[in-house]
């Protein structure tokens, strides 16, 4: 119900000023709140349903009111907020009225009543403040109002209902574009319909370059012409497997599929009035943005692929904000790409919602490796003192008494016992401080009710005000993975205060249950089991490797362990390793990537090889290498065929970069991957000992080794692709690293080696 309101009664400008909206556990505390205060006649969570006739269309209306009260004929319509409620702007005040009017209309209608008063009642999470409005309205009135209602969503969903069905004939006749599968890519497709068919959850390892995409789309599209899912979600990390993800799409569509897809691209990217505020005072694309939104929407019904490009030209011609022209499609389409965060992250519901569990999601999690990472940050939050001291300067009154009890907090923290001079780490969270931040919170929500530009005007305290707001939603998650982490240098003002998340699969497993279907899949998630609990998979999970299409011998994978490459023994054997580099080049022409654990060790390395004759030219990483310096790269391995390029292992030139044919003929990996040991990694093994027993593996080896795969899978990246690569670690004559290299190729002593080349 809340979607049939949204979708035929919002009108006027978005007005997007920084107001927080409270989280879905405040909200339903709020609720529970208000209920507590309600008389014993009161029915909390009222269910309606009723079928109802319009313009040809069938509709099933089911939804639960908020409150009614039979003996008063009141329904409740309950709407939490962080503003003063008497702030609330005239059109979204209309837009609650009108979702109230629905449940009334329903519940008059099926209990033959005569007249219903529609309450809409607004709480204030922070303060308690709560406003109520009363309408009274006959059963007429309320049978009109459902009636137009329906029949304007009814001509949507006929239109809707049009191009479903010229899709599902298009995927009907759709055959795989690539005239036949893959040795090992058929079963990739079955497993993911049978997945999806089962609305259950798969993990699939395959090698780099057998087509993983085309494999789990193919049948994800089949499926909707099926009524398997109603949705598929191709959740990616990177912006490589976005255009794989699009280029793949692009195929289909050219072999005849018909359906919609859209690409999500994040609102600082796509913004057409960059500097402007999120409202019709003052961007022309959010003015009116929700009476011109109709058109808009049926443009975009008819353009099936809504790439970035094509969805910044139709918000240019119907004068739309893109971005949210981009949320109000996704609940149409029928495929979505998407970033993780859209996801995974706190406000992420695409895999799917309590609230929104009639439309049966299925996600498709590409380089799922990458997930653990990521949600670890999108699940962690920062406070620093300095920002706190940059936002107090400027703030006044009440604000400025709020931020000065915020700096307290932070002070009592500060002196109190570390474990180090400069770092503190510990599991109970400090309350002191989080009432102070709600405080600090529900201050300025009620200030930019008065002062809507305060945030525009003062960047210090917008990115402050955001700062916290990711602290409360983390106090919200707090469990026994979670440490609070304080840092501080010798310099004044240095104190952070980090709510880290050790490890975040049960956050994960929360997000991964609510999709239909979850099918994840990446060439290193090996050890399988490990990778599904990491991820938030459940334990009957179906993990599967996939057949390799490739010869062994495709990739000879040498190992040198006479080399130790540990942090301790660098220096000494440095020589040896720039000789052995030498030699690898020498005997090995074409284009090559060597990778380096550390920007040190490679620093170090190059100022040896320069010494040498080389026929390769070097090609060095910078330190803070960005998407310029890695396109960079990729041309020259395009242009040339005598390069060697020492880059970073793990970084942006470890994975997600495809150099088919020889435009990459080997690739060298100095050490075994493993993540810098620190206090944040030596935690994290603790956590990981004491829940797993195996603190080294879950911390160190596996998170490496992983990065070493990555590393491998750059050669081989198509059927007719050959290459070799040198493992150089006195480690990998141990079978527990063994084990955990990819079973696809050849491997190969490196002596042994030598003497057969």
């Amino acid at each position: 119900m809340t979607q049939l309101a949204r979708f035929c009664h919002r009108r006027g400008d978005i007005d997007h000023r920084f107001t927080p909206s409270p989280t879905g556990p405040q909200g339903i505390a709020g609720h529970q709140r208000l209920y507590g205060k309600r008389p014993a006649g009161y029915q909390k969570e009222y269910p309606v349903e009723c079928v109802q006739d319009s313009a040809g269309v069938r509709l099933t209306l089911r939804g639960r009111a908020d409150g009614y009260d039979a003996e008063a004929g009141r329904v409740e319509e309950i709407k939490t907020c962080r503003v003063p409620p008497t702030s609330i702007a005239p059109d979204l005040s209309a837009l609650h009225q009108a979702q109230g009017m629905l449940y009334a209309a329903m519940i008059a209608a099926t209990e033959h009543l005569p007249a219903l008063t529609v309450r809409v009642t607004w709480l204030n999470i922070d303060s308690d403040e709560v406003y109520s409005e009363d309408s009274h309205y006959s059963a007429a009135s309320l049978k009109a109002f459902l009636a137009a209602t329906l029949e304007d969503f009814s001509h949507w969903l006929r239109a809707l209902a049009q191009r479903r069905s010229a899709r599902d004939a298009s995927l009907a006749a759709l055959a795989f574009p690539f005239g036949g599968f893959r040795s090992g890519q058929r079963e990739l497709a079955e497993l993911t319909y049978k997945c999806i068919d089962q609305g259950g959850q798969l993990l699939l390892e395959a090698p780099t370059g057998i087509g993983k995409t085309a494999a789990v789309l193919y049948p994800a599209l089949k499926a909707l012409a099926l009524g398997k899912h109603d949705r598929v979600v191709f959740a990616t990390a990177k912006t490589i497997g976005r255009r794989a993800a699009e280029s793949t799409l692009a195929l289909f569509r050219d072999a005849g599929f018909s359906g919609s897809a859209l690409s999500l691209t994040a609102k600082d990217s796509i913004c057409l009035s960059p500097g402007r505020a999120c409202h019709g005072d003052d961007c022309p694309y959010a003015r009116g943005y929700y009476d011109k939104l109709p058109a808009a929407l049926h443009a975009a019904l008819a353009t099936p692929s809504l790439d970035r490009a094509t969805l910044e030209a139709l918000a240019r011609e119907f004068e739309v904000c893109p971005y949210e022209l981009a949320q109000d499609l996704l609940p149409w389409m029928d495929v979505v790409i998407a970033d993780l965060y859209y996801v995974y992250g706190f406000g992420g519901t695409l895999g799917g919602s309590s609230e929104s569990s009639v439309q049966r999601t299925s996600v498709l999690l590409d380089e799922a490796h990458n997930l653990p990472g990521r949600a670890r940050s999108l699940y962690s939050a920062r406070l620093a003192k300095a920002l706190v001291l940059r936002a107090k300067r400027t703030a006044a009154g009440e604000l400025k008494r709020a931020l000065t009890r915020v700096n307290r907090g932070l002070l009592a923290l500060q002196g109190g016992s570390w474990q180090e001079a400069g770092w503190h780490s510990e599991e109970p969270l400090p309350q002191t401080l989080v009432a102070c931040l709600r405080d600090f919170s529900a201050r300025v929500s009620s200030e930019m009710a008065r002062e809507p530009a305060l945030l525009e005007r003062n960047v210090a305290l917008k990115d402050l005000f955001f700062d916290v707001l990711q602290c409360l939603r983390v106090v919200e998650e707090w469990g026994p993975e979670y440490r609070l982490q304080l840092t501080r240098s010798e310099q004044p003002q240095s104190l952070v205060v980090h709510f880290n998340c050790l490890d975040p699969a049960r956050l994960l497993a929360l997000r991964q249950a609510k999709a239909h279907a979850v099918t994840a899949f990446s060439a290193t998630l090996s050890p399988l089991a490990w990778m599904r609990g990491r991820i938030g998979l459940a334990d009957d999970a179906v993990c599967t490797r996939a057949v390799s299409p490739f010869a062994a011998r495709q990739l000879q994978v040498h190992l040198a362990t006479h080399i130790d490459t540990r942090f301790t023994a660098r220096e000494r054997t440095l020589s040896q390793l720039a000789s052995l580099l030498g030699d690898w080049l020498a005997t090995n022409p074409g284009n090559c990537i060597i990778y380096f654990p550390s920007y040190r060790y490679l620093s170090d390395c190059h100022a040896l090889l320069e010494q040498q004759s080389l026929a390769h030219r070097l090609w060095v990483q910078q330190r803070e290498a960005d998407e310029g310096q890695r396109q960079a790269l990729l041309e020259q391995l395009a242009a040339g065929r005598d390069t060697a390029a020492l880059c970073i292992l793990g970084g942006v030139f470890g994975e997600g970069i495809d150099l088919p044919g020889d435009q990459l003929r080997s690739v060298v990996v100095v050490g075994v991957g493993m993540p810098q040991v620190n206090r944040e990694t030596r935690e994290l093994q603790a956590w990981y000992q004491r829940t797993t027993g195996a603190g080294f593996e879950h911390a160190f080896l596996f998170p490496g080794m992983q990065k070493v795969d990555q590393a491998l899978g750059r050669v081989v990246r198509r059927m007719e692709d050959s290459g070799s690569a040198l493992l150089i670690d006195a480690r990998y004559a141990r079978p527990e690293y063994r084990d955990l290299l990819p079973p696809w190729w050849e491997y190969l002593p490196w002596r042994q080696a030598a003497r057969t080349s």
